[in-house]
């Protein structure tokens, strides 16, 4: 058995019967015990960060007496860590989550710290799929224009075209997940991405840096708050509740959907 994999309770069927026939485990969380409104109330990347893309990633599992119901205090931990660089709002970053990005990578690479890059995007990780360390996927223009300040690469999509029950749209960092899947860098997403209308240039930029894609024919492109991966790295100031459930499945999912590879 694998490592476990972090995911809303929401998250598409096929999804998580994929991920379970590759011999992750899934933590499922149902929102039940959050203290953030509903729609995002099982969404992993407002609850923890995961501290690096590719090599070992590990979870900073957040403290959700810390967290606020609304905009600010809901984010505080949906950063984006890829090892070279901490994006955030950092007006309103957690600082443990801060400092424990910092010792994990000085864990790896004594000689490096991540470079924090400020954006005014606080639902960071959301808006913002890490590729690898240094190249990176969103809808935001402000996000994009601070990555390719910092010198990352970064492929600008458009806005909209991914499914958020209860908002108009979701975004591409909340309906993905970087996982090794038979030996393969993939990128996994919850939902067809075929139905973007970037699809091309999105399968083309992962591609391009070696990574396979996954993705789900016959349902929409949904936002669930991300597909986090990693064991669990606790700081002495964390409490982390268990807001999980067995299935986590909902019941209006329906089991015919087919798996894409691209």
């Amino acid at each position: 058995m694998k490592d476990t994999v972090y995911l809303s309770s929401l998250a598409g069927r096929p999804l998580t019967e994929y991920l379970r026939q590759q011999g992750f485990r899934l933590h499922l969380l149902d929102g039940s015990s959050s203290p953030v409104y509903k729609e995002v109330s099982t969404h992993a990347d407002i609850h923890m960060c995961q501290l690096g893309v590719w090599d070992s990633p590990v979870l900073f599992m957040g403290n959700t007496e810390k967290l606020g119901n609304v905009y600010p205090g809901n984010i505080i931990y949906n950063a984006v860590c890829t090892g070279k660089y901490y994006i955030h709002n950092l007006k309103y970053s957690d600082s443990a989550l801060t400092a424990a990005a910092e010792k994990r990578q000085h864990d790896i690479c004594p000689e490096q710290t991540p470079e924090k890059i400020h954006v005014s995007q606080g639902y960071t990780r959301c808006c913002c799929l890490p590729v690898d360390d240094t190249s990176f996927i969103t809808s935001d223009r402000g996000i994009a224009a601070s990555l390719e300040q910092a010198h990352a690469e970064v492929l600008l999509i458009s806005a909209g075209h991914i499914s958020l029950p209860g908002f108009d749209y979701g975004f591409i960092g909340g309906c993905a997940g970087h996982l090794m899947i038979n030996g393969r860098r993939t990128i996994v997403f919850n939902g067809d991405l075929e139905s973007h209308p970037d699809c091309k240039e999105i399968t083309s930029f992962i591609k391009d840096r070696d990574i396979d894609i996954v993705s789900f024919a016959d349902y929409p492109l949904t936002d669930i708050g991300s597909i986090l991966y990693g064991r669990p790295y606790l700081c002495s100031n964390t409490r982390y509740e268990n807001t999980c459930n067995n299935t986590g499945l909902h019941p209006s999912q329906r089991l015919s959907e087919r798996l894409r590879l691209l």
